[in-house]
């Protein structure tokens, strides 16, 4: 009885209700996610050879759906079956949501969905849920302040939501890379000169020789990014006393009433300024303490997806290890399908079997 409940709520606040089908394309979804995901969701094709597959979440069908409409904005909802390989656990169950795209105020929308999902559990008969959210711009907005290197402030920002692998990049930052072994003079001086010109006429006249197609495989610009990126990486350090600023930072975790005022404290000790972040902690709680038992800000919570650019929640149930609701804000997921233009989205997922599991 538990899906039904949740559809009959986003109806009551007007959501619309896309068809997506259980058989998608596949490339939106890796193209999106990254090739990791191949391994997680059921392939197949079709005798074209397009690849497709068993749905696995909704979010990017229904982004692809608004774009296709050519809506500017809409809030929709869905329920239904969802299909993920897993070590442990169904490879079927059942996913709902709610996505808000096209809404300017991201503020009001980002509170919007966070209370949306609570009176949604409160209808299912969850008691004092605990929330748990993050702030992806926050991380940004520390990198920006210590003028952390752009190559690695991608495997920076790629790490982040994944902890231990996050503290590893700072060691390797810290320590260095590995020098590229053997490089020929040529390369190795275009390299040190900063000239990406050099790099690609180098890597262009290589192929060439070499007898390799400048198209079909990795291309000379791909190559020539690639050299540039690794050559900056080996050849840039954090200071001592910047890994100890990322460090403290992602120790922070305190009661969302207090995150504004924690923030404050961290950019004084440090004489940094994270643009906006006390005032976004401050309004978020403003909005959003009145309905949940508990609630605390974890600065090193985050989502390893490119797309995701700011608040990021969930919302558990009891003593329950696993939540019940999963969402944030993931303003670059429609430019990354195909919009001119960015799109503010924002949403959850609710894990239907697990509220079940509660009942």
């Amino acid at each position: 009885m538990t899906l039904p409940i949740i559809l009959n709520h986003f109806d009551t606040i007007g959501c619309a209700f896309p068809d997506v089908d259980l058989l998608q394309p596949a490339d939106p979804f890796l193209d999106t996610t990254g090739e990791d995901l191949r391994r997680r969701i059921f392939m197949t094709q079709e005798t074209s050879g397009k690849q497709l597959c068993l749905r696995p979440e909704f979010t990017i069908p229904v982004c692809l759906d608004h774009l296709k409409e050519g809506r500017s904005q809409a809030r929709y909802a869905y329920g239904g079956k969802v299909f993920r390989q897993r070590k442990e656990g169904k490879t079927e169950f059942t996913q709902a949501g709610f996505e808000d795209l096209g809404n300017p105020d991201k503020a009001s929308s980002d509170i919007y969905c966070i209370t949306n999902a609570l009176e949604l559990l409160k209808k299912t008969g969850v008691k004092s849920p605990r929330l748990v959210v993050g702030n992806q711009a926050i991380f940004v907005a520390l990198l920006d302040a210590l003028e952390i290197p752009g190559a690695w402030r991608k495997k920076l920002l790629r790490a982040f939501g994944d902890t231990p692998r996050l503290y590893e990049q700072l060691n390797a930052m810290t320590n260095g890379l590995a020098p590229l072994d053997d490089l020929p003079d040529d390369l190795s001086s275009a390299l040190q000169s900063g000239d990406p010109d050099a790099v690609l006429n180098f890597v262009v006249e290589s192929m060439l020789a070499d007898g390799l197609p400048l198209s079909g495989g990795r291309t000379p610009a791909s190559i020539t990014e690639r050299l540039l990126q690794l050559h900056e990486l080996q050849n840039t350090r954090l200071s001592d006393e910047k890994k100890q600023v990322l460090e403290a930072f992602l120790l922070l975790e305190v009661e969302l009433g207090e995150a504004a005022s924690a923030i404050d404290a961290f950019e004084k000790e440090h004489g940094l300024t994270l643009e906006g972040a006390s005032a976004r902690l401050a309004h978020l709680a403003s909005g959003t303490l009145g309905d949940v038992g508990s609630a605390t800000y974890r600065a090193s919570f985050g989502r390893r997806l490119d797309y995701y650019t700011g608040l990021v929640f969930e919302i558990y149930g009891g003593d329950a290890n696993k939540p019940l609701i999963g969402g944030g804000r993931y303003d670059q997921l429609l430019t990354l399908l195909g919009s001119d233009e960015e799109i503010p989205a924002v949403g959850f997922a609710v894990w239907v079997d697990r509220l079940g599991d509660m009942a």
